[in-house]
């Protein structure tokens, strides 16, 4: 049999922990929760299993709902020891938590809570297979705590300032800072920073903290790299460092010690980011946004391969129906979760997710064509958010970037639905109908390029759809020629000013064939920060800002975040198109890899793939040299291709 886990409805636990997690912002001494509509556990909740004792068995039914259970047509108590006879059996659990996640944990000689239960909300419609994870395999274990790891950290240097003690814990972290030796009539304030002028300037930092009175303190989680403390005499000062203990398999290096470097601290970066869910930041928001998550997902594939964070963080963004409003309030965030659920799919092969939360997805996919214009474009309606981007660009009508992501959320959603057997032709039609409408109003061949907004007059281009066009493959491989000339190499069309959708171009010149291209930009954009002394990256790097002006975002002094995980792009790109590797069929039965060295003269590095396989490169002017762990590879090489042994791997020499 298999271990015993706490079990709850499927999602619930994702839910319950999404409302804590985005419970937490505070800024300016203010609590700031979400402003957008969340989705809590199922209150009452009935676990089912049927199965066969040898002999009489004594079994507690934990939890900490309400609750009792049926052994067969026996009511019985929980959480005490009840004999149950040798033979076949049928037991429900019915919860009900008024407060809490309703969750139950069972761990006799025949009985275990495992995956092999099933679970519904009252509604027999509505039976899935239950949640439940490994972190939780003890009737101590309170899956209402989410697991994670900690280490202490000391400050590398301590500086005495006018404005107190500053403490520099040498890069960025999440920790919670612990000060031990307060006497009695001491008032300790204490401001973080992620940067040193942000720690001493108490008056305009985001996140500050006092306590007072005796006693060793261990204060609120924080994201900082600096910490000043003002008051006390004596006082000794550490932080605990709380961290998902996912471990990395991907490694890249090549000749150029400054590229070796920025992938590690975009890998960094994502560490920091991988909690409950993937966050956008971890000093100022702290909460999970479909874009931002979006490209972790992406970085998560050629990092840890980790479909647990990923599976969470879609739960919790996607919610419960009936919607009301866009994921986040963002037009654009929904179509993303869509194409994103899909995109694990093809990455995993796990179909099970799918066919649990289709319902949903079909739902989430209603309620946004449910709000097109008339001619059956993505539009503003109140309280949406016309996003993509903070660039600036013609948001006067509907735009041309969000029309994009619709056509591939429909053929997203057609995919999703030829996967669980109903038919996606409606889908797929309305995307080829819209494809025709899109490049008849928003296209200028003579410009090679989309323009944002076909009805204000402006024809004003930017990046950002011309960016989806490729990335998508939304129009053809000469077409797309013509956008990278045009727009992309283009100067004169305004750059981008986030890693975010800098990501996104540099993934669009790549797949055009620019490796070379957009490795001088990870080493001009990314390696900008970096030189700047950057220990993770940045939420938006504009290089003529000077000195403190980086930090301000949103009219805040320090309002721009130093740790963003929309970051870590450049782990993306060196896995997929440096080192080479992509899966050619449904969760990497079969996969690609076909290095280029682009302007490094030699590259090494590991890509993991599905279920802790992985892939080694090491190639340099002469030798290529690729092992796989597991079966399906094929290496694409000098215009030959090569099977990729399991055991042994093969050198290629030239």
């Amino acid at each position: 049999m298999s271990q015993a886990k706490w079990i709850w409805y499927h999602g619930d636990f994702e839910l319950y922990h999404s409302m804590l997690l985005h419970a937490r912002r505070e800024e300016f001494g203010c609590e700031y929760p979400t402003f957008w509509k969340l989705s809590p556990p199922y209150p009452n909740v009935r676990f089912f299993k049927s199965y066969h004792a040898d002999e009489e068995d004594v079994v507690r039914f934990v939890t900490r709902a309400k609750a009792y259970v049926m052994v067969d047509n026996d009511r019985l108590p929980v959480n005490t020891d009840l004999k149950i006879g040798a033979g076949d059996h049928n037991i429900m659990v019915v919860t009900l938590a008024t407060e809490g996640l309703p969750c139950l944990y069972v761990d006799s000689k025949y009985l275990k809570t495992d995956e092999s239960w099933i679970a519904d909300h009252m509604i027999v419609t509505h039976r899935v297979p239950v949640g439940c994870t490994p972190a939780y395999t003890s009737p101590e274990d309170n899956p209402e705590v989410f697991r994670f790891s900690y280490e202490r950290l000391d400050p590398v240097k301590a500086t005495k300032t006018e404005q107190g003690t500053l403490y520099d814990f040498g890069r960025e972290t999440y920790a919670y800072l612990c000060i031990e030796g307060a006497d009695q009539n001491d008032r300790i304030r204490v401001t973080y920073g992620e940067s040193r002028e942000e720690a001493l300037d108490h008056a305009e930092a985001l996140i500050r903290e006092t306590v007072s009175g005796k006693g060793t303190y261990r204060l609120s989680g924080r994201a900082f790299r600096y910490a000043c403390v003002q008051g006390g005499k004596g006082l000794k000062v550490w932080a605990d460092y709380e961290y998902l203990p996912i471990a990395d398999v991907a490694t890249f290096a090549c000749n150029r010690k400054n590229v070796n470097k920025i992938w590690d601290i975009c890998a960094y970066t994502l560490h920091l980011n991988s909690r409950e869910f993937f966050l956008d930041g971890i000093k100022r928001d702290r909460w999970c946004w479909s874009g931002d998550a979006y490209q972790s997902y992406m970085a998560n594939r050629y990092l840890y391969f980790d479909p647990e964070i990923t599976k969470r963080t879609i739960i919790a963004l996607l919610g419960k129906p009936p919607y009301e409003q866009h994921i986040n309030s963002i037009n654009d965030y929904s179509m993303y979760l869509i194409i994103g659920a899909y995109e694990y799919y093809f990455s995993t092969g796990d179909k099970q997710f799918i066919e649990i939360y289709f319902d949903r997805l079909q739902a989430l996919y209603d309620f946004i064509v449910g709000r097109l214009d008339e001619n059956g474009y993505v539009c503003y309606r109140d309280g949406d958010w016309i996003f993509i981007d903070w660039s600036d660009m013609d948001k006067g009508g509907s735009l041309c970037a969000e029309q994009i992501l619709l056509w591939q959320c429909r053929r997203c959603m057609a995919e999703l639905c030829a996967l669980v057997g109903k038919d996606g032709k409606a889908h797929t039609d309305a995307a080829n109908a819209l494809q025709k409408r899109i490049m008849k109003d928003y296209w200028r061949e003579d410009r090679g390029a989309f323009i944002d907004c076909h009805t204000t007059g402006r024809e004003n281009v930017t990046r950002h759809a011309n960016i989806f066009a490729i990335m998508y493959g939304f129009v053809s491989h000469r077409r797309a020629q013509k956008i990278v000339r045009c727009v992309l190499e283009n100067d004169a069309v305004n750059q981008i000013t986030t890693p975010y959708f800098e990501f996104f171009e540099l993934n669009a010149l790549c797949m055009m064939g620019r490796l070379k291209t957009a490795q001088k930009k990870i080493e001009s954009y990314w390696g900008g920060m970096v030189a700047l002394g950057a220990t993770s990256i940045w939420e938006q790097y504009l290089p003529e800002q000077k000195g403190i002006e980086h930090f301000g975002m949103y009219g805040m002094k320090y309002g721009c975040s130093l740790c963003h995980a929309w970051g870590g792009g450049p782990i993306y790109l060196l896995g997929r198109y440096c080192l080479g590797v992509y899966p050619t069929s449904v969760g990497y039965e079969t996969f690609a890899v076909q290095p280029d060295r682009g302007l490094y003269r030699k590259i090494e590095g590991t890509v993991p793939l599905p279920d802790g396989h992985s892939v080694h490169i090491a190639m340099d002017a002469h030798v290529c040299a690729v092992s796989a762990t597991r079966a399906g590879g094929t290496l694409i090489f000098g215009g030959k291709e090569y099977v990729i042994p399991e055991v042994g791997g093969l050198i290629i020499t030239f």
